[in-house]
């Protein structure tokens, strides 16, 4: 056995050490002077690794088959045996979002096609004409469809700027209407591959304030189950579990054709399911009270759900 040449002082912390001490008692780190081996290396490698697909092996099989039983954990104080559930929650969505992206590859049509606001048909001159001198009624939000069309004509089959073709469209400047037709301008210079890549982007990011949101109705109907922090972290695993199922539909998908048309119904199911047994576990009340206010959160949070993606998507564009 190599002999170990100690110091009086922690390499790391700097922490007064004795002869006896061979980590040291402030941070850990071993006490010796022996310069650094490859085989140190992958020691600390290896001790770093192994301890936490230690605890990720440990939570995966309670996460998959008894729903609810790391959330009471965690709340019991076990945080070492089982995963940090915002770690757990980041591994799964990487593994989610990553598949999902492989699986809506634009295709070559859509790193051709423009117009990201309607089709992008050639106008001709009397068409052109026609709309351009015609009335302008501001009858639709936040501009009329003849509008987008001479959008997207000008856009892509003109060689004005964008400031010449905003100028070009002459009509009452006010707030929302001015706004929205810049940014249709600016977006239908984009094809509809990069557009829907730019947007497929910011999901992971509005998925993860939907988070606190779902949190929030559950800390709601289950009033007295504890603190927000409770319901943050059970919505985190709730999420989790729905990413993990959906992560093995794309992945399947990318291997089989058609596989999501009947695989994505199946595993909105099974995650409805899993929330029932979550919430009786959980919440500890009936199982007929876990189904009905699994019902009423489901249907409240489709609501938003859907909202909030589309004023995820609407920010997004009025940011590009």
């Amino acid at each position: 056995m190599k002999k170990r040449r100690k110091n009086s002082r922690c390499l790391n912390c700097a922490e007064p050490l004795e002869r006896k001490n061979n980590y040291c008692p402030n941070c850990g780190q071993e006490n010796t002077t022996n310069n650094v081996s490859i085989g140190l290396l992958i020691r600390e490698f290896s001790s770093n690794f192994f301890s936490l697909d230690s605890r990720f092996a440990h939570t995966f099989k309670p996460f998959l088959i008894k729903p609810g039983k790391i959330t009471n954990a965690f709340m019991e104080g076990k945080r070492v045996y089982y995963a940090n559930p915002i770690r757990w929650y980041l591994v799964i969505s990487l593994f989610h979002f990553f598949f999902m992206s492989k699986m809506f590859q634009p295709t070559v049509r859509d790193m051709q096609e423009r117009g990201f606001f309607g089709e992008d048909v050639e106008l001709s001159k009397v068409e052109f004409d026609s709309i351009y001198n015609a009335p302008y009624k501001d009858d639709s939000w936040p501009f009329s469809d003849n509008r987008k069309k001479l959008v997207n004509h000008l856009v892509a089959h003109s060689s004005l700027t964008d400031e010449e073709i905003y100028d070009s469209l002459e009509f009452k400047r006010s707030g929302i209407n001015a706004f929205a037709t810049k940014k249709a301008i600016r977006v239908n210079r984009e094809t509809t591959a990069s557009m829907n890549s730019y947007i497929m982007k910011q999901i992971p990011i509005i998925v993860f304030f939907i988070l606190p949101i779902y949190a929030l109705l559950l800390k709601l109907f289950f009033w007295r189950k504890g603190l927000y922090i409770k319901h943050l972290i059970h919505s985190i695993h709730l999420h989790s579990f729905l990413f993990f199922l959906l992560g093995w539909v794309w992945v399947f998908s990318i291997l089989i054709d058609d596989f999501e048309d009947y695989s994505l119904p199946v595993a909105w199911v099974l995650t409805f399911v899993y929330a029932i047994i979550s919430f009786y576990r959980v919440y500890k009340i009936k199982i007929i009270w876990s189904i009905v206010r699994a019902c009423l959160i489901g249907f409240i949070y489709s609501i938003v759900l859907g909202f909030t993606f589309g004023v995820g998507v609407l920010i997004s564009l009025a940011l590009i």
